[in-house]
């Protein structure tokens, strides 16, 4: 494979080519769209059209997500130690990402088992372990990448906002595309409620499986002269590796955040089907009045918030943008069968603004903390610290999921009773903590925490500054804990 050198000489206005941002960002679509179709879709299918127990399903999903987990640092760590000839340390596992994630998404919505009987529970437990195993091949290498194509501290926020796009695209696809094609192929109902066959989940998994192949190929062909990092060779003791990332606290403050911000919508995605299929009655079809009006927003608010970035910092954008994410969960609250199309359109647009911030911003100061850390250690720990988010990613995956599948079996919502006149307001009720009070609660807390950032542009330009210092001078690379 044809790549570009590494480039160690760069300025703080590194600008990439737009074709490299945007081709990098086209893998944001397959992922976006793999996690949020499992996230949003697969608790719904197992319980409705599987037959199984709410509780087991939601003990399934977090458990695979924790066993799932070891992935990642490990990920994270092949891919720092990869030698450069293969075309970067990270391209490679995008190429068998793509093809391993593909296999996961028709996996994962073909059970060929019915009910809670062993074989069923093996078999969604291996296909899911087996789909966060793909989803890690790809998302570790493929988030580390911006840490190594440029320095500017802007530039990385406007790299992020192509994601944001096809970020945005694969969420509309998971909520409001599959809602619309599950109804579409649907050919029953029963208590004035959409059905589902198996065969409408194989069409749609075939499908979103050759999107998830073509967009995360195009990130890996597309990046291929894209700037690149060398492994670092300064040497450090594991003890003192390890010790040295308590000591990244804006590190530990943003993944605080997103940890809290990633149960919200993990929850929110568990419950929003049930919420609007079996509480306010409505056709899957009325999901696109969610993700249509999401994914625009987020896509015309994208440069508005990089212009108050620039202005307030990305910390109080980021606040701002979590705020309105908080609003639109608490709506739910009020949300009764009959309700108005626009009330779930102004949901829509409020998360899409929440959704642009959440990734535009957490991602980028991510990536200067990443930075930091190679300041102050003369590593260069990017998978090792990509690896770290997307551990606290799935352990957030575990919680939201489980949380949704134990109310609703406390509700007593099954295959067979659905959301019946006896039990609708207990249906209610536990569809409204995954969607409202759980990601309020989360959001609030997540905006709190925001308080302690404190990695800002001239603080990073300081870092730089000693840092060039002590390279000029021959000192060995020291952290200094802020």
């Amino acid at each position: 494979m044809s790549h570009s050198p590494a480039l160690p000489d760069r300025t703080v206005d590194d600008v990439l080519p737009t074709s490299i941002k945007a081709s990098w960002g086209a893998g944001a679509l397959g992922m976006s769209l793999l996690m949020n179709s499992v996230g949003g879709l697969i608790l719904f299918y197992l319980t409705t059209v599987v037959g199984m127990s709410g509780w087991i399903a939601g003990l399934l999903l977090s458990g695979a997500r924790i066993f799932d987990a070891v992935n990642d640092p490990l990920m994270g760590f092949v891919s720092d130690r990869t030698p450069d000839k293969f075309g970067g340390r990270r391209r490679p596992y995008l190429f068998g990402g793509a093809i391993l994630s593909a296999i996961a998404m028709i996996a994962c919505f073909n059970v060929p088992f019915a009910g809670d009987d062993w074989s069923t529970i093996l078999y969604v437990g291996v296909a899911l372990i087996f789909y966060g195993t793909a989803y890690s091949m790809f998302n570790v290498p493929f988030i580390t990448m911006p840490a190594e194509m440029t320095d500017g501290y802007h530039e990385r926020s406007s790299i992020h906002a192509w994601r944001v796009v096809f970020a945005g695209l694969g969420i509309m696809g998971a909520g409001a595309g599959a809602g619309l094609l599950l109804d579409w192929l649907s050919s029953s109902e029963v208590n004035d409620v959409q059905v589902n066959a198996q065969s409408d989940y194989t069409t749609l998994s075939i499908l979103y499986g050759l999107i998830i192949l073509l967009s995360c190929l195009t990130a890996w062909w597309g990046t291929r002269h894209a700037p690149t990092r060398p492994r670092a060779t300064t040497k450090m003791a594991f003890k003192e590796q390890f010790a040295s990332f308590f000591r990244n606290r804006a590190f530990l403050t943003i993944m605080g955040v997103k940890c809290l911000q990633l149960i919200a919508v993990y929850a929110s995605q568990a419950a929003t089907f049930f919420m609007v299929v079996e509480v306010l009655k409505r056709s899957s079809s009325a999901m696109a009045l969610i993700g249509m009006p999401m994914v625009l927003t987020s896509i015309v608010a994208t440069p508005l918030l990089l212009k108050i970035a620039r202005r307030v910092g990305k910390r109080a954008a980021y606040m701002l943008s979590a705020s309105f994410a908080m609003t639109s969960y608490l709506s739910w609250i009020f949300a009764q069968p009959g309700e108005s199309d626009w009330m779930l359109v102004m949901r829509g647009v409020l998360v899409g603004l929440g959704f642009a911030g959440n990734v535009l911003f957490a991602m980028s100061m991510i990536t200067d903390a990443i930075e930091w850390d190679n300041h102050q250690t003369g590593l260069r720990r990017e998978g090792m610290y990509t690896a770290v988010f997307s551990f606290v990613e799935k352990i957030a995956g575990a919680v939201g999921p489980a949380v949704v599948g134990f109310a609703l079996s406390y509700a007593g919502f099954s295959a067979a009773t659905k959301g019946t006149a006896d039990n609708l307001e207990s249906v209610r009720q536990a569809s409204l903590i995954g969607v409202a009070y759980l990601p309020a609660l989360c959001a609030a807390l997540s905006v709190l925490l925001l308080f302690a950032y404190r990695l800002d542009e001239k603080t990073l330009q300081r870092s730089r500054a000693a840092a060039a210092a002590r390279d000029a001078s021959n000192d060995p690379a020291a952290g200094v804990a802020r």
